[in-house]
């Protein structure tokens, strides 16, 4: 209990060096907690970006054409006649089906590789809410020889709403073939994948020059709740034939990249712990070599070197709760203000922030992550304290009469 005393008025004596580390360590946990909301945030918005624009809540695909997906394959399709008589489940809003097929695009000049889509506009416009998305003219009717695009995409080859444009395309039969449509609708979205890559033409013009008439690559379904798309996959597939499977959103390979937000986590925690590490230990060296005297004299009358070491370590971790303590209360601040105001990226630096892929048009908003203050709250108690031991121990371990005339 003594030792503990003179720890506490030893952190008070030195009260400016105190403060000064206890700032840097409110600083790491301050900045980590931000950039922790700032990442949840992110991944939660991108979540819902490729859920309302590309994904949907879950998707019923030929097992075997959902092993080589990537490819856009053409075979291990879906009949359009045997899907029909799939009845909705419960929780299900809507369901739209698509043919999506590799194909170049051209203004006649100059080609780009892009993802051509064939869908129903009435019922895909019921899954994805891209009627105030457009820019310029509005969505196709089936049997029109009509296209909808990104704009960015329509920019990097110099169209408008009314050209003209071909898409080339491999049919079943690996023949070539050729969309010939008009830009009936230019669209801007928050996925940039949607933007610049992607271009949605009629199922049945699609389907024709596919030589893939009534069939489709999958069926995209929205539900009331994200959260019961496991459920409702599993009801579904009990109806379906052995070879159809159904895919919950949180099972599709775009949602994947999760674990990119882990290890950004990992290394961001990692970089200001050794801040707040290199901080208590320049604090308590400068205390061992101020002091020097004072541990001789201390250990002359008798105190023992586990004692010493104990009264160092106990103000480390005295100037970590107060640094950790402080840096929650100004994450708690900052993230309340993240998750309330938000950012909005695109009004600061003047740049559609979408297309360099990061899903923010507008407002970027944090997250709250409660485990993640009572994380790095605990994490600055351990770093305190084991960053001290080193210092401490090599201030104990001096011979008195060394220390008392150390210089």
């Amino acid at each position: 209990m003594f030792l503990t005393k003179l720890a506490l008025k030893n952190l008070i004596r030195h009260r400016n060096r105190t403060l000064i580390t206890a700032c840097i360590i409110a600083a790491a946990v301050f900045l980590y907690l931000i950039f922790d909301s700032l990442i949840a945030g992110m991944t939660d918005m991108s979540y819902d970006t490729l859920i309302d624009y590309e994904t949907g809540h879950l998707q019923i695909v030929h097992r075997d054409y959902w092993a080589e997906e990537e490819k856009l394959p053409l075979e291990d399709l879906l009949s359009l006649e045997e899907l029909a008589t799939l009845s909705q489940v419960d929780g299900e809003v809507a369901r739209s089906p698509e043919l999506a097929f590799p194909a170049r695009l051209s203004n006649g000049m100059n080609e780009l590789p892009v993802v051509g889509k064939g869908i129903i506009p009435d019922e895909f416009l019921r899954i994805f809410p891209l009627e105030d998305k457009f820019v310029a003219g509005s969505m196709f009717a089936l049997g029109e020889y009509k296209a909808v695009m990104g704009k960015r995409l329509a920019d990097l080859l110099d169209l408008q709403v009314g050209d003209f444009i071909t898409l080339l395309v491999r049919d079943k039969n690996e023949t070539f073939n050729t969309i010939e449509a008009e830009i009936g609708g230019l669209i801007h979205t928050i996925n940039a994948n949607v933007n610049q890559n992607v271009v949605y033409v009629p199922l049945d013009i699609a389907g024709h020059a596919l030589a893939v008439p009534e069939k489709v690559s999958k069926v995209i379904i929205k539900l009331e709740d994200k959260n019961g798309a496991p459920r409702i996959a599993r009801e579904i597939e009990a109806r379906l034939p052995a070879k159809i499977g159904a895919y919950p959103w949180n099972e599709l390979e775009a949602i994947t990249f999760a674990g990119a937000k882990n290890a950004g986590i990992m290394v961001m925690t990692t970089i200001l712990l050794v801040i707040a590490a290199i901080a208590i230990v320049n604090t308590v060296i400068l205390a061992a070599l101020e002091r020097m005297g004072e541990i001789g004299m201390m250990k002359a009358m008798g105190l023992q070197e586990k004692e010493l070491i104990y009264l160092f370590v106990t103000e480390s971790v005295g100037i970590g709760i107060l640094g950790g303590l402080a840096g929650v209360l100004l994450g708690l601040i900052g993230v309340a203000l993240l998750v309330r105001i938000g950012i909005d990226w695109s009004a600061q630096t003047g740049v559609d922030m979408s297309s360099f892929g990061i899903p923010v048009l507008g407002t970027m908003y944090g997250s709250w992550n409660p485990l993640a203050f009572l994380r790095i709250f605990c994490f600055s108690l351990i770093v305190s304290f084991f960053a001290s031991i080193p210092p401490a121990y090599w201030a104990a371990a001096k011979d008195p009469i060394e220390a008392i005339e150390y210089r």
